[in-house]
C-alpha cells in the first residue's frame, strides 16, 4: 500500500490554503503515479480514478485529478486542500473519510531478480535480504514486517530509498538494470509496470503480507465528503451489476477483487 506521511515543513502552507475553499461542485481527487489504480492524467488515468468519475460526474459533481507526490497528497487531504486521496487506505490515513466497500485489494510484495531468488522465500526469511541491494519507496508503508527491516536497516549501503512522482517505474528501471537485486511494492501496481515493458519474466515475487482494502479517502474538512462515499457506494454496485465495472477493469489487466 501507499505510505505513512508527515506534515512537516509544508504544515504553515497548508494552514495558508486551507483558507481557499475548492469551487462548489469541484472534486480536487491527488495521488502520486500508483497505476493501474491512479495513472498518468490523460485517456486512461487509472481505474480509481475512473470509478469516481462514473459515481460524481452524473451527480454534478467534475472530479479534477492530477498528480501530489504522496506524502504532500494526505498532508492537504487531511488539511482539506484537496477533495480527496486516490489510492489511500485507512490503516495509513485514519481521520479521512472512506466509502463502506472497498475499492481494490493492495497487498505488499517482495519483487526480486530470478538469479537472486531464494526458494519458497517468506515474509520472515527479510533478514536473508541484508546482504542485496534492496529498493523501497521513502515513507511507504508496506507492513509492519517490511517496514521493521526497512526502519532497522536504513544506514546500510545496499537499502535504496526513492522518492518522487514516478517511484515505481525508477525502482522496476533499477532492478532491470541490475542497480538493485529486489524492492518492494504492491503486487498489481509491479505486475501492471512489469507487464507493460515486458520485464514480467526477468523476476519472480513472494508476498510480504495480507492484502489490505485501497479506496479513496476524502478530506473531513470537506461538508460533501459523506455524500461522495455514498455516491460511489451506490454506483460500485451498479457498475459490478452491469459489468461496466469489468470493462474498467479490463483496461487495465484488471479483474474484479470481489471474488
Amino acid at each position: 500500500m501507499k505510505g505513512g506521511w508527515k506534515a512537516g515543513g509544508i504544515g504553515a502552507v497548508l494552514a495558508v490554503m486551507a483558507a481557499l475553499p475548492a469551487l462548489a461542485g469541484d472534486v480536487l481527487l491527488r495521488a502520486d503515479n500508483w497505476c493501474p489504480y491512479n495513472c498518468e492524467p490523460g485517456m486512461r488515468p487509472g481505474y480509481l480514478v475512473e470509478i469516481a468519475r462514473a459515481a460524481l460526474e452524473p451527480a454534478g459533481h467534475k472530479v479534477d485529478y492530477a498528480l501530489m507526490p504522496w506524502t504532500e497528497t494526505l498532508a492537504a487531504a487531511s488539511a482539506g486542500t484537496v477533495t480527496g486521496a486516490v489510492g489511500a487506505t485507512a490503516d495509513e490515513a485514519a481521520d479521512l473519510i472512506y466509502p463502506t466497500h472497498p475499492l481494490g485489494l493492495s497487498r505488499p510484495t517482495l519483487v526480486i531478480r530470478k538469479s537472486r531468488d531464494v526458494s519458497g522465500f517468506k515474509v520472515t526469511d527479510l533478514e536473508s535480504l541484508k546482504g542485496l541491494r534492496f529498493g523501497s519507496i521513502k515513507d511507504y508503508f508496506y507492513s509492519d514486517e517490511v517496514n521493521a527491516f526497512i526502519d532497522a536497516n536504513k544506514d546500510s549501503p545496499n537499502l535504496v530509498q526513492v522518492s518522487g512522482d514516478n517511484v515505481t517505474e525508477d525502482l522496476v528501471n533499477m532492478l532491470i538494470e541490475g542497480k538493485i537485486d529486489a524492492l518492494v511494492e504492491d503486487s498489481n501496481v509491479v505486475d501492471y509496470l512489469l507487464e507493460l515493458k515486458g520485464y514480467r519474466n526477468l523476476v519472480n515475487y513472494h508476498a510480504l503480507g495480507q492484502e489490505t482494502p485501497v479506496s479513496i479517502g476524502f478530506s473531513p474538512k470537506d461538508p460533501n465528503s459523506r455524500t461522495y462515499v455514498a455516491l460511489i457506494d451506490s454506483r460500485l454496485a451498479d457498475l459490478r451489476k452491469s459489468g461496466e465495472l469489468a470493462t474498467i477493469l479490463a483496461r487495465y489487466g484488471m479483474k474484479d477483487w470481489q471474488r
